[in-house]
């Protein structure tokens, strides 16, 4: 989780600088908005799926190294697991940011 919430700040600059450099002041608002609204949707079913497919592993995750040499169904969700609950907190991270830069820029 720490590693996408590091990701997620990193985005969270991102959309900040692409949203000052933006010379429309709708433009900039509209383009918080959908960061915002997209990230918490996306980011919210992600954590969830991950943390469920974490919850059906049993606390047995694999590494990404490892997808190849898997032997069931069950051994690829172990797999996903923690890719999509550190895709989900990555996007979860800029969508706070976004809303209060999109409250200030419309």
């Amino acid at each position: 989780m720490a590693r996408g919430a590091v990701y997620g700040a990193g985005a969270a600059a991102c959309s900040t600088v692409t949203a000052l450099v933006l010379p429309d002041r709708d433009a900039r608002g509209e383009l918080l908005e959908a960061v915002a609204f997209l990230g918490l949707v996306a980011g919210a079913v992600s954590l969830l799926t991950g943390l469920f497919f974490w919850a059906c592993c049993s606390g047995e995750v694999l590494r990404w190294r490892d997808l190849f040499r898997t032997t069931g169904p069950s051994e690829v969700i172990a797999v996903l697991a923690p890719c999509l609950v550190r895709v989900g907190v990555l996007l979860l991270v800029p969508v706070p940011v976004a809303a209060v830069l999109g409250r200030f820029a419309g």
